[in-house]
This record gives C-alpha cells, structure tokens and sequence, in this order.
C-alpha cells in the first residue's frame, strides 16, 4: 500500500510540474507564435529560440557548484516527453541540447579556449576536422565530436563570455540534431548589466 501512495504522489508531483511550467509566466522564456519560444537572458548576454510545448523542448537552468571554473550558467534544453519520465536506475539520462556560459577573462579565441578547455569543449573526443565558422556574428567553430552520445559542438567567443553549445543525438537523422541546427542559427547576443 505504501508503494502505491509513494507512485501516486510522484505521479500527482510531476504532473503539478508539467502544468506549472506551461500556465505560469517564467521570465527567460517569452511566448512567440504557435510553438516557438525564446530564451532570454542579459545576465550571459544571450538570446535564442527553440520548439516549446508538448513536442518541443523544456528549459531548466543550473548554477555552476564549483565558482573557481569559470563556468556561469548551463542552459539544459530536454525534449518535454523526456521530463516526464524518470532515466533508469544507474542508467544515463537521455540526449539534449546544452548551452554553458563560460568566463573568457583571457578573451581567448573559440579553438584557444576549447583546446584548453577540453573537460567542457569536448575537443579531444572530435569526430573529422574543426570548421571555423560565424555564430550570432561572433567568431566560432564547430566539430563532431564521440562520447556516451554523439553530439555536434559549437564555441563561440562573444565579449567576456565563451558559449559552448552542444546538441547529443542517438542517430544521424534525429529530430534533436535538426532543433540543435535552428537553435545555434537563431543565436543572438544582448547587452548585459555591465555593457548597460
């Protein structure tokens, strides 16, 4: 009986959730037409959009526990089906898109901060060669890279701050790798407190 009530209550906890999230106004996240939403925040400078709603994405922000490593704010995009649903015990959770904002006090460029920077980058696990590209109208790069899930990587370099972006997906064709795609193309920096 006491598993039944403990399965009930976790039932009744995650669906209070869900419905909160989607009725309760959040102010990163701003409501644009249909399905797509956009993610906002002056503190990392940033703004980008993304698929909200039942066949899109959720948004959860994480504060860094350990200050000394220059990292601000991981930004995790998990595909809402995804959140209700717990990952197996001892198992991995599932692929998603990730943004963490790093500190660049060394004003570094992408491939010099991803090289140095390999524990957050990823760079030692590259798949082919680093494409040296535009993102937002910053200087960036972007690379394949292995590891539990494949995932496309791209770091850009944008005032004080380094943003590694990165989409997992478990085959070519997944619908993740497309969303990741569209987020990184809608890319936009915005001033923050200290450019105010």
């Amino acid at each position: 009986m006491k598993k039944f009530i403990y399965i009930l209550i976790m039932v009744a906890l995650v669906v209070g959730v869900y419905y909160l999230y989607w009725t309760l106004e959040n102010d990163s996240v701003g409501q644009d037409a249909g399905a797509q939403l956009t993610y906002s925040q002056s503190d990392v400078g940033l703004k980008f959009d993304y698929p909200g709603g039942p066949e899109g994405y959720v948004v959860n922000e994480r504060m860094p526990v350990d200050l000394g490593t220059g990292l601000i704010k991981n930004i995790i995009l998990m595909l809402t089906e995804d959140t209700l649903h717990e990952p197996p015990v001892g198992g991995e959770g599932t692929p998603v898109i990730l943004v963490s904002v790093f500190e660049n006090t060394k004003k570094q460029f992408p491939r010099a901060w991803a090289d140095e920077n390999i524990q957050y980058s990823n760079i030692n696990l590259i798949m082919g060669e680093v494409e040296e590209t535009v993102v937002g109208g910053a200087n960036a790069i972007r690379y394949m890279a292995d590891g539990l899930y494949a995932s496309e990587n791209v770091v850009v370099a944008h005032g004080d701050h380094v943003y590694v972006i990165t989409g997992q997906f478990m085959d070519q064709d997944s619908p993740i790798r497309h969303d990741y795609q569209t987020l990184v193309e809608s890319i936009r920096f915005i001033p923050t407190p200290e450019q105010n």
